[in-house]
């Protein structure tokens, strides 16, 4: 059986990141913007450093290079002993074209936090799978630091306090969102402040408790996870999301169903829409799930912010998230190792106190290629 998942050592302000462009150009492209996300991050007290091909742009535009560069600077990030945690600058399209060209024992030997969102969801279940490893969802340079006016309060409190891990990390609804849709090539439009007219809070379609690591990311993607990895759901919260695409939502949701078993999830969190009112939104999602997966009786909230709204939340993937209808998102994390006698005094990781693996006494173990459940010997 696989090892269950690990969680990377604190990361806390005087800490190094890495940032790196696992897909799209836009670092090379948005400097301003660029500066901006660097900006948020030595505000909170980290320094930041960049990988080599990071400012590429591939010969169709469409890329930071050519996948073997960008996955050269992933290897160097998780292999520099120096680094502390490794940074998306950007999602897009590309992050997949990377996965074979990494190392996971490298990676296992070198455990650090890596940050992406959306398409850099391949770098983040790559890492559950083959390095039995969990990660951080929800954050990049470009999308949430990078904020026109500065990043968010909350977009910054959730990265630092999902970075830090030394503690159960609860989630609550921010009070408002942004989904201005603003063509960042286009300087006087990318430097708009972006209004957060979009209303907070969650709405709970199936009320109940579950309990399970949390999985998913941008819905068009999750058919193309199973797939790759050879996923399971079983026993998983669920956790999917619509990124500006011209996919309806409902044909999506029958193409997951169509690619997985839900049957036997053990709850499901679907992120607020970022054109779509969230009172229509949850209305609309509850009609979807009633035509496509009509049996599904877990607990089901939408309207969480694990979306493409900003500000967002940054969350851990892999890791076992307990969600309750009475109001809590919560993880329990413990990223201690068993020589480790207490927190540390300095704010840089401790890069000799390695990974830990979750206590059987706060999470049961999964075996991340196919998320099916340990035995314990």
């Amino acid at each position: 059986m696989r090892p269950p998942v690990r969680i990377p050592g604190p990361v806390l302000p005087g800490a190094h990141i890495r940032v790196i462009s696992p897909a799209s150009p836009t670092l090379a492209h948005i400097p301003a913007r660029a500066r901006r996300g660097e900006r948020a991050l030595t505000g909170l007290g980290f320094s930041v450093s960049y990988g080599r091909h990071a400012r590429l742009i591939s010969d169709n535009g469409a890329t930071a290079g050519h996948a073997r560069q960008r996955a050269a600077d992933l290897m160097e990030a998780f292999e520099d002993p120096s680094v502390d945690a490794v940074l998306s600058a950007d999602a897009g399209l590309g992050t997949r074209e990377l996965l074979d060209f990494l190392d996971p024992a490298a990676m296992a030997a070198n455990p650090k936090p890596f940050i992406g969102s959306c398409d850099n969801v391949y770098v983040n279940q790559y890492l559950a799978a083959e390095a039995a490893m969990s990660s951080l969802y929800g954050c990049t340079l470009m999308a949430q630091l990078g904020e026109a006016g500065g990043a968010f309060p909350e977009t910054l409190d959730y990265l630092v306090r999902a970075l830090a891990g030394s503690a159960p990390m609860v989630c609550t609804p921010v009070p408002s969102r942004t989904g201005e849709f603003l063509n960042w090539y286009i300087p006087e439009l990318e430097a708009c402040p972006r209004r957060r007219s979009v209303p907070g809070g969650w709405t709970w379609l199936r009320s109940g408790t579950a309990s399970g690591p949390l999985i998913g990311g941008e819905i068009t993607l999750i058919p193309d996870l199973i797939a790759r990895f050879a996923l399971t759901l079983d026993s998983a919260v669920l956790f999917w999301h619509v990124a500006f695409h011209d996919t309806p939502p409902d044909q999506a949701l029958r193409a997951l169903c169509d690619n997985a078993d839900l049957s036997d999830l053990a709850g499901m969190i679907i992120g607020a829409h970022p054109a779509i009112p969230p009172a229509v939104w949850a209305a609309q999602v509850s009609d979807m799930l009633d035509e496509a997966l009509p049996g599904l009786t877990c607990p089901v909230v939408v309207n969480a912010d694990i979306s493409n709204l900003c500000p967002s939340w940054t969350v851990p993937y892999g890791e076992r998230v307990v969600i309750d209808s009475a109001g809590k998102f919560e993880f329990f994390r413990d990223t201690r190792s068993v020589n480790d006698p207490g927190p540390e005094a300095s704010g840089a990781r401790d890069r000799s106190a390695g990974t830990s693996t979750m206590s059987p006494s706060k999470a049961q173990p999964y075996s991340y290629r196919g998320l099916c459940r340990e035995i314990p010997g």
